[in-house]
């Protein structure tokens, strides 16, 4: 009997090592181990660009995904995307970003009008200014990209004419510079968002939902789930916070 084969679509996007040859083999546990469970062969792409998974969508049709809350609110009717559940990532309490700019920057967001802003999201624009920014540094604010935060902190130290004007950095990775003897004293937080989405595992279309989700969900719960989850950084798969992604879902819109 021929099987379906499932393709499930990894997107981080703008991260520079979430490519199909990089991370395309660190996810295949995980899919092998969701293949057990449908009975069906699962097969992953993984992509840092939402353009080209957005042509994924149309051209194989992958059934599943792991998605940023970014690309979902952007493309979730044209893509049908239904959330199943939120990714849990290892050590990280709460999604939050943070403005960081040199210690003589503004602290006056009206000042940042027109300024750049580093960020592996840049291709979320809406996103980063809506959601993550929640439009207080206004529509002038010029968001640009990076494959790589830690890069754009340096230069942003260092002075380098390639350097924005702030960066936007994850709290945990924040932490990380913050501490950092050389960096830390030349650097400093001009916004800190509110709690974001985490990651959303979506259905695309027919499928069967809760039995992916059970799979997700079951992984915690043995040590041999637990060894995959570690692959991936991840320290479980958890229901949607509803009200969380409805209050994003309100700002990329404007409301």
């Amino acid at each position: 009997m021929h099987l379906l084969l499932v393709i499930f679509l990894f997107l981080k996007t703008g991260e520079k090592f979430a490519t199909q040859d990089v991370a395309g083999p660190t996810v295949a546990e995980l899919t092998s181990a969701l293949g057990k469970q449908l009975s069906e062969p699962v097969e992953p792409r993984v992509l840092n660009d939402p353009g080209k998974a957005v042509e994924l969508c149309a051209k194989d049709k992958p059934a599943v995904g792991i998605v940023t809350p970014g690309f979902f609110l952007t493309y979730q009717k044209a893509l049908g995307m239904e959330p199943l559940l939120e990714v849990h990532r290892a050590g990280i309490v709460a999604e939050r970003f943070l403005l960081v700019a040199k210690k003589d920057a503004s602290e006056k967001l009206a000042d940042w009008t027109g300024k750049t802003i580093a960020t592996t999201l840049a291709a979320e624009e809406r996103y980063v200014k809506g959601v993550v920014l929640a439009d207080k540094l206004g529509n002038e604010l010029r968001v640009v990209p990076t494959g790589s935060v830690e890069d754009a902190v340096f230069d942003l130290v260092e002075g380098a004419k390639t350097a924005a004007d702030g960066v936007l950095v994850e709290e945990a990775a924040w932490k990380v510079f913050a501490e950092d003897p050389e960096l830390g004293p030349q650097l400093k937080v001009i916004y800190k968002s509110d709690e974001l989405p985490r990651d959303l595992v979506v259905k695309f279309h027919t499928l069967d939902a809760e039995k992916v989700k059970a799979a997700l969900l079951a992984l915690s719960g043995d040590e041999a789930g637990q060894k995959i989850l570690g692959s991936i950084r991840v320290e479980k798969f958890e229901p949607v916070n509803a009200p969380r992604l409805e209050q994003a879902t309100k700002l990329f819109h404007g409301q």
